[in-house]
């Protein structure tokens, strides 16, 4: 028997009592008879003040289903005790209606509220309904049962078999599409009849009698379709829904795609089945056919919408349109950027030829042609590209809360002591920011007001950051003669400069700084000094820095921006490698693995003695979110042992390069997983290399004196499988001869 076609029960409400009585041990004092399309419902008001619902299942319901019914009531009242939905009261009994037929029997705990179809609902309900949607398929995710496993009409991934009467061809592929994504046993009909409100608040969730096993985003499309059928508004009710269901369930890419498409079958669904219904049960068919004009009414917004039209306004309300892969269409992006970004020199791009980037992971960079680089430059995703815990805790925290540092939140607490825990024991006070510009400029304003002084000394070919403070650091930005009155540079060391030498560069600095009227107020060094082609100094020579600062009443920074996170293969910091104790040590780039934050450690009495007189806060500095991502980058590195392994790795790549024998090579250099290489122009110059290197699929940077050196500077999590792989790519790249094509 099929139960949309056998008649609903003869019970009136004078049975139902007796039945509540006979069974249920419960005395009865008033029974009212509920709307229902295919059982028989009764609304049972106890003697005791209690409120229960007797259902009365159609002869053709398979006792299994409402074994499962029963089963997932139950159960997500130990999951989810606070979702609204009936208890179960009692067993199931059989009992003989008067036209002799057998019909199960349940009782259970009456809901308060009314549908909320009954009257229009206020723009807040839409949030509430998709967060209780959201808790109901969450509750039910751990749950199973063998009755699940059944088709439905009203399954809208099946609405093309349902027959004439629409059409319903741009469906015949949505079982197929919905195949792959997340899926469960569902409610299957969270339509607003069996959502009960009171008060505004959503307070009962009833009727399981279409549980199945679903897609996720099916049972969802069935709340959407019933929401935006009846709202005044059915994209803000849409919107509104999505907002309160990814709350608590973001959903995927994949599951966007289809949702549209999904909520447009369910209303065919509905039309059919009603036509259908209303055709073989005539007399019922007022109540049969009560959704028709609100059905064909959402018909009528949806159906002219294209499949993929209707996909991209649902990607635009959930946020998940711009995850994926961009066009291929490389002339009309790099056109477009001009135009918008700005001239080329401003912002340029790398590579005669832009790549542009569609997705990341790990050590590879993939791009719209379908390629994939191995990534040897970029030092920011120093745990490799989108890695899993950073983009997790992001995400989650995210979903929680994101709020400025003025409030009481323990991440940015954690973050400052675990960073602090590295730190020489002067060091124990942290602010926090967004990127390492920032945080250069702090200390140098702290270093100001600290020493009275207005000088600063930083090296030759030196960088550290974009505001006008820092940019004035940043030797390597202006030529010579423009450089700033109160700014003066020494010459990078090598690997051999003790600190003698150090402290006659210092005062030759200082010296320069007297004549303009200005004396040392920060010293700051780039601890690997990349810009200048990428150094090894002699911890002689660092600490002779230092004390020559300090001997001039400077303070010294040390910026750990670029070396920092174990890049250097010996420490967490560069600067622990020398020996040194900075009075400001910056972090950045790195300390997030892609994702906006910094850091400046200082002493106490610096920031206390700024902080008289001044004033620093970063609306986005230290929250949560950006927090939880530091957090998550020290712990992979920490027990992921990547400073241990930059050093390891390092040497082989360092190692395998010399080995190659090459023409054209000057020198190797650096520490850990930054390292220059730097090459003879009368052979091949670094940005030619750079670009054969691009060909052959690895990405590398240029740097130093002339842009004469390559920065090879890959995430930590190198293995000697990607160095096999830059050393085939560079011995082809750099062994050629010049002008050769590189295969």
């Amino acid at each position: 028997m099929i139960v949309l076609d056998e008649p609903a029960p003869l019970v009136d409400e004078a049975a139902a009592a007796a039945i509540v009585t006979e069974h249920f041990g419960l005395e009865v004092a008033a029974a009212a008879s509920l709307p229902a399309e295919r059982d028989r419902n009764f609304l049972v008001h106890a003697a005791d003040g209690r409120t229960f619902v007797l259902k009365v299942a159609n002869s053709a319901e398979d006792p299994r289903v409402l074994d499962m019914e029963c089963a997932a009531m139950r159960h997500i009242a130990d999951v989810d005790p606070g979702l609204p939905v009936p208890r179960i009261h009692g067993e199931t009994v059989p009992m003989t209606a008067v036209d002799g037929r057998t019909h199960l029997v349940r009782l259970i705990t009456g809901m308060p509220g009314t549908p909320a179809d009954r009257e229009r609902q206020p723009a807040a309900f839409a949030a509430e309904f998709g967060a209780a949607c959201a808790r109901m398929s969450r509750a039910l995710r751990g749950f199973t049962h063998p009755a699940a496993a059944r088709d439905l009409d009203w399954d809208p991934r099946d609405v093309s078999r349902l027959g004439p009467g629409l059409d319903t061809s741009r469906f015949v592929d949505l079982r197929a599409a919905t195949r792959a994504l997340p899926a469960g046993v569902q409610h299957g009909d969270l339509n607003l009849g069996n959502v009960l409100v009171d008060r505004g608040k959503v307070s009962g969730l009833i009727d399981f009698g279409d549980m199945h096993h679903n897609a996720r985003v099916a049972d969802l499309a069935i709340g959407l379709a019933a929401l935006m059928r009846q709202a005044a508004d059915p994209w803000a009710a849409a919107a509104g829904l999505l907002d309160g269901y990814q709350r608590l369930t973001p959903l995927e890419p994949e599951e966007v795609d289809v949702v549209g498409e999904l909520v447009l079958a369910r209303t065919v669904a509905g039309l059919l089945i009603s036509a259908r219904m209303v055709a073989r049960h005539p007399a019922n068919g007022a109540y049969l056919a009560q959704s028709d004009d609100v059905n064909r009414r959402l018909l009528d917004l949806l159906s002219p919408l294209e499949p993929t039209a209707l996909a991209d306004r649902f990607h635009r309300m959930c946020g998940t349109g711009r995850s994926r892969p961009s066009p291929k269409n490389h002339a009309d992006l790099a056109a477009r950027r001009r135009g918008a970004l700005g001239a080329d020199n401003l912002a340029p791009m790398f590579y005669r030829k832009p790549i542009q980037v569609t997705r990341a992971a790990g050590p590879w960079v993939h791009a719209a042609d379908g390629r994939r680089y191995l990534d040897a430059y970029n030092n920011v995703p120093v745990l490799g590209h989108t890695h899993p815990a950073v983009v997790q805790a992001i995400s989650r925290q995210s979903a929680v809360l994101n709020l400025n540092s003025r409030y009481l939140h323990p991440h940015a607490v954690e973050l400052a002591e675990r960073l602090l825990a590295t730190m020489p024991a002067g060091l124990d006070t942290c602010v926090f920011a967004n990127s390492g510009s920032e945080v250069n400029d702090l200390a140098w304003r702290m270093a100001t007001v600290y020493t009275g002084n207005t000088g600063a000394i930083a090296a030759d070919l030196a960088y550290h950051g974009v505001s006008a403070a820092t940019s004035a650091l940043s030797t390597n930005t202006y030529p010579p003669d423009a450089r700033p009155a109160h700014v003066a540079v020494f010459t990078p060391p090598g690997p051999g400069p003790d600190g003698a030498d150090a402290g006659a560069a210092v005062e030759a600095a200082r010296t320069t700084l007297r004549r303009a009227g200005h004396d040392v107020a920060l010293t700051v060094v780039d601890t690997v000094f990349s810009a200048a082609g990428i150094r090894e100094p002699d911890p002689a020579y660092m600490r002779g820095l230092v004390a020559a600062t300090h001997d001039g009443n400077g303070l010294f920074l040390a910026d750990e921006v670029q070396a920092g996170f174990g890049r250097g293969g010996g420490n967490l910091w560069r600067f622990r490698d020398f020996g040194i104790e900075p009075d400001f040590v910056t972090l950045g780039k790195p300390m997030g693995n892609g994702h906006p934050v910094a850091a400046l450690i200082t002493r106490r009495d610096v920031a206390e003695r700024f902080a008289a007189v001044d004033e620093y806060f970063s609306t986005f500095g230290g929250n949560p979110v950006s927090s939880v991502a530091a957090l998550t980058v020290l712990d992979i590195v920490e027990q992921n042992g990547l400073v241990a392994n930059a050093g390891r790795v390092g040497a082989a790549l360092r190692a395998g390069i010399v080995a190659l024998g090459l023409p054209g090579i000057v020198d190797v250099r650096g520490p850990g997983l930054m390292i220059g290489v730097e090459l003879d122009p009368a052979w091949l110059t670094a940005r030619e290399v750079a670009e054969r290197l691009r060909e052959a699929g690895v990405l590398v940077g240029t740097t130093g004196p002339g842009g004469a050196t390559l920065k090879v500077r890959p995430p930590l999590i190198w293995t000697d499988e990607h160095v096999g792989t830059f050393l085939a790519a560079f011995g082809a790249a750099v062994g050629a001869a010049p002008g050769a094509a590189v295969s």
